[in-house]
């Protein structure tokens, strides 16, 4: 059928609107098509459309950074987030390669352990092991501490346990990845545990019946909690443990680029496809590039993307050369630009910061499905916040029958299809008192 508004064929049309609730979607979409009632129905696309364009003329959306001519918008906003949940008494583990305490999490972590049994430091001084899990805890996570509130996660309020999971080379086992599972069930009750996210892989691509990883995530999810992985970023490979458990939740890519507008929405390269068991995945995919996340304090590249941030916004000609000077061999620049002009410096500064993906001195932007998981992991938090009773099949039920598929790509590549943060947490909410419109589907 045709929506009325766009004039394009969808599946199916909402016609519910919620009276007053709902009036300023009603208007906008009236403003783009005078002759439009309630009763024609539209299409969910048009009133995203309608409910993005309300929130920008109330100037609901929090500022963002402008770099090398585009923009890094925050998340919550991005994937129009409920605003009245942030994960508040929930409790999220990640099992990642390892972890440092962020100014963005620290204050909300329970328990920090190295299962790796690698007896190196998973706090105290980052390594080469802490970025990954740093950053997909923040992103998942992070309450913006370190951007003024700008940068946050979706469950800001949650709190948090780290397994670390990597060994002295790097090397991510499925044993370790198994035993880290078994951990957060033996210690559910004492963390309140009720999400897992794992942004990990194991090596192998093998039935769930006999896969170490796959048979811990069935124990978990058998003990209330919600296991939520990623897919993988190769579309060419073979879906590998976890991402092959039915039950687990995995999350695929949508590349979203970087607006609020849902007509823009395309496929981020990811794995997929049917398991050796015969189950499709992913089950539903969420944003996996442009995203928010942390870069790892005390490293070279924190140190080096303040020199840049604190040169680019050098006003003056000549402390602009004067700083240029004394900075130029460590970033590893050629020292001679400060005998030509300001806009050759200026110039090699923007092309580094964009080349480099950095968007403030703390943080830059990232992609892979690892990135994708903790954006869902955030969702689910606020659904558990909204009503903890959920049990993880009715969480997936939910996320699924709220999702929206997009137009010209198939089931398979994207399950049920892209997350919606803001109907998922409606869907169950017992009592609705929203502070922006929201349409009931």
């Amino acid at each position: 059928m045709l929506c009325p508004i766009c004039l394009q064929s969808n599946k199916t049309l909402v016609h519910h609107f919620n009276g007053a609730l709902d009036e300023p979607i009603v208007e906008q979409l009236q403003m783009e098509s005078p002759e439009w009632q309630p009763n024609l129905g539209a299409c969910t696309r048009c009133i995203d459309q309608a409910q993005i364009e309300f929130w920008s003329t109330q100037e609901a959306l929090s500022p963002h950074t402008t770099v090398d001519g585009y923009k890094i918008l925050p998340l919550p906003q991005r994937l129009g987030a409920h605003p009245d949940y942030s994960g508040k008494g929930i409790t999220i583990c990640f099992i990642d390669s390892g972890f440092y305490p962020h100014p963005d999490i620290k204050k909300r972590i329970l328990c920090i352990e190295d299962l790796s049994y690698s007896n190196t430091s998973v706090a105290s001084i980052p390594s080469s092991n802490s970025w990954h899990g740093t950053m997909t805890s923040v992103v998942g996570t992070g309450d913006g501490t370190a951007s003024n509130g700008v940068y946050q996660g979706l469950a800001a309020s949650s709190k948090l346990v780290l397994l670390k999971v990597a060994d002295e080379t790097g090397r991510i086992s499925g044993e370790n990845i198994a035993k880290a599972i078994q951990w957060a069930i033996d210690n559910r009750k004492k963390f309140a545990i009720r999400i897992l996210n794992l942004s990990v892989t194991d090596d192998w691509s093998t039935s769930y019946r006999i896969n170490a990883v796959d048979q811990a995530i069935q124990k978990a999810t058998e003990a209330g909690i919600v296991v939520i992985v990623a897919a993988g970023n190769d579309e060419h490979a073979l879906v590998k443990a976890p991402a092959n458990s039915p039950h687990a939740i995995t999350i695929g890519g949508l590349d979203d680029h970087n607006t609020l507008h849902p007509v823009n929405q395309s496929w981020y390269p990811s794995t997929f496809g049917t398991t050796v068991d015969g189950f499709q995945k992913p089950d539903l995919i969420a944003p996996a590039i442009w995203i928010p996340a942390p870069i790892l304090p005390m490293t070279q590249n924190h140190e080096q993307a303040g020199m840049l941030f604190a040169l680019i916004k050098t006003k003056n000609s000549r402390y602009l050369k004067a700083k240029y000077s004394n900075t130029a061999t460590q970033l590893g620049f050629n020292p001679l630009l400060v005998l030509g002009k300001d806009e050759d410096i200026r110039k090699k500064l923007a092309d580094e910061i964009g080349q480099r993906k950095l968007i403030t001195p703390d943080y830059q932007h990232a992609d892979g499905t690892s990135f994708a998981a903790p954006i869902v992991s955030g969702i689910v938090a606020q659904m558990l916040e909204a009503d903890p009773t959920l049990t993880p099949q009715k969480i997936k039920e939910v996320l699924s029958q709220t999702a929206r598929s997009l137009p010209n790509l198939s089931t398979e590549r994207q399950g049920a299809g892209v997350v919606h943060a803001l109907n998922a947490v409606k869907a169950v909410t017992k009592i609705a008192q929203p502070r922006s419109p929201i349409v009931f589907f």
